[in-house]
């Protein structure tokens, strides 16, 4: 029971004062020690520290207010709380006392029930100070541990991303940028300083700026990762393409801490894809003309043979009106193949109105039923309620017939499934990645056919969108052809997946209405026929 609740030093020069105390504080269960004389109160807590010290004022060797401040002015003591006893009443003492470091005084003659809540509520107040004191220093401990191991992350953070191999750069949650890697300063050839905050916009090309701050922000807004390609200027002068990524950094408790990103110059891929380009379009050209020229000159063998029944016909008095209506027929297939190559290359100019895709799209299943096998199975998955598109209805009937029995016609003689849906989607260039226009981020509607036909192989596929290339042994290969050149005409995109056995998916991508019903239609990117049409590959129709 002896010490339980702590160890009390008394010291007291009044031997009935100080048999009286111990009295008292034995009597809770206190653990209590006595002195006489203030040199042996400093050697005894010097000793052995108390919890408490009750120290009378007047000592025959020294007063309690220098025992007092030499316990205050040791390391040892320091923290001990100290209460004085006395019988004086003097006001001065009292204030001197408590400049001196104690905490409160007892009054001689004691009073019992007094005295028992001072000793217990400093008692307390000691041992509270004392845990709060070791909290502190334990977590005190723990954040230099802390700060340690976050300054090792960052070290090694900087180490690699000072030694990768691509431009790195790291933004806090107001959007500013907070670092960048020797790369990235070595690249631009200035220093941290400049490029912090938003000192790093200086060096995209102005053409670029707008467009790469707007994917940014839209980004960060959502939480999301983005990418995006801007030309930025080198050390020496010159503008470098650069493909920047971004991708949000949140912390466990899911608070976006800002984000990282990198840029990777891509002048030199740009260029080589560029190149390749081009030959791709001479050779597309070339097959272009090779199937015009082949189509045409059987159509005007046809139509001068024709010609020289109908002469022969005039000539023995008949009105060779047979001879004719075949001359007729034949310029009515040379007209729709030449109204499908100005689709295709986007030559022919059409009025744009809001369109209700899936309005149009159930429209034309509703009619197409009837002119697919009934081997071939139907289903739509089509959303209601979505965005409209600047569109010409005529020719999204024209993207979901040529879609639809492509599909019928990859299925073959088998059973099989045709899935139609349409849904929206957020994105850019991601969301067609073979395609020759680049796609700004946006929302598009998505309207993808897909079959459990035959697939295709990846030759096949590289080149389904070219004219005049087919894999069927009738038609001219220009189905997928003018799908391709409608996509692009209303500013959007056509996207493939397949593989032999695997069935085939088309995705064409529209981009939605921003503006009302109503409004002049947004301007849509001008696809040229000889440069865009024509550098993608081919069709399967």
């Amino acid at each position: 029971m002896i010490g339980r609740k702590g160890s009390i030093l008394v010291v007291d020069d009044e031997r009935e004062s100080l048999r009286l105390m111990i009295g008292i504080l034995e009597e809770q269960g206190y653990s209590v020690r006595a002195c006489d004389t203030g040199k042996l109160a400093l050697a005894s807590v010097a000793a052995e520290p108390p919890d408490l010290i009750l120290l009378d004022l007047r000592l025959p060797d020294m007063d309690g207010m220098e025992v007092c401040r030499q316990l205050k002015g040791s390391e040892v003591s320091r923290e001990i709380p100290i209460m004085f006893i006395s019988a004086s009443r003097d006001a001065e003492e009292r204030v001197q006392g408590l400049a001196l470091g104690a905490v409160d005084f007892v009054s001689k003659p004691f009073f019992r029930e007094e005295t028992l809540a001072r000793v217990q509520t400093h008692l307390e107040l000691g041992r509270l100070r004392s845990e709060l004191e070791a909290q502190v220093a334990q977590r005190t401990a723990e954040l230099r541990a802390a700060l340690g191991q976050l300054r090792e992350s960052e070290e090694r953070f900087r180490i690699m991303a000072d030694t990768a191999p691509v431009l790195i750069w790291v933004s806090g949650p107001d959007k500013l940028h907070t670092f960048f890697n020797k790369g990235c300063l070595s690249f631009t050839g200035r220093t941290m300083e400049q490029e912090l905050g938003n000192g790093w916009a200086e060096g995209i090309h102005p053409d670029d700026l707008e467009r790469y701050l707007a994917t940014y922000s839209s980004a960060f807004e959502a939480r999301r990762t983005f990418e995006v390609e801007f030309r930025l200027r080198r050390a020496d002068g010159e503008y470098r393409w650069m493909l920047g990524r971004g991708m949000p950094r949140v912390t466990p408790a899911g608070v976006l801490a800002g984000y990282i990103g990198s840029c990777l110059d891509i002048t030199d891929s740009r260029r080589t894809q560029e190149a390749t380009f081009d030959r791709q379009r001479v050779e597309s050209l070339r097959g272009l003309a090779g199937g015009i020229a082949h189509d045409f000159k059987n159509m005007l063998a046809a139509i001068l043979a024709h010609a020289d029944l109908a002469e022969m016909a005039l000539a023995e008095g008949s009105t060779a009106s047979e001879e004719i209506a075949g001359i007729q027929a034949i310029v009515r297939v040379a007209s729709t193949v030449v109204d499908q190559m100005m689709i295709y290359s986007g030559q022919e100019k059409e009025n744009l109105e809001p369109c209700d895709v899936t309005k149009l799209v159930e429209e034309m299943l509703g009619l197409l039923r009837a002119s697919i096998p009934k081997r071939v199975v139907l289903k739509p998955d089509l959303q209601n309620g979505l965005p409209s598109v600047w569109g010409n209805a005529t020719r999204i009937r024209q993207i979901v017939m040529n879609l639809v029995i492509n599909s019928s016609e990859a299925i073959g003689e088998v059973s099989g499934e045709i899935h139609v849906s349409t849904s929206q989607i957020t994105g850019g260039q991601e969301l067609a990645p073979d395609n020759s226009l680049r796609l700004a981020e946006g929302d598009y509607l998505r309207l993808r056919v897909s079959d459990t036909g035959c697939g295709m192989t990846e030759e096949v596929r590289t080149r389904v969108f070219d004219p005049f290339f087919t894999t069927k042994s009738t038609g001219h290969g220009l189905g997928l052809a003018v799908v391709h050149g409608i996509a692009h005409s209303h500013g959007g995109a056509i996207h493939v997946i397949s593989a032999p056995g695997k069935g085939t998916t088309f995705e064409v991508l529209l981009p939605c209405m921003r503006g009302r019903v109503g409004e002049t239609p947004p301007s849509t990117p001008a696809t040229d026929g000889t440069a865009e049409g024509f550098a993608v590959g081919g069709s399967a129709s």
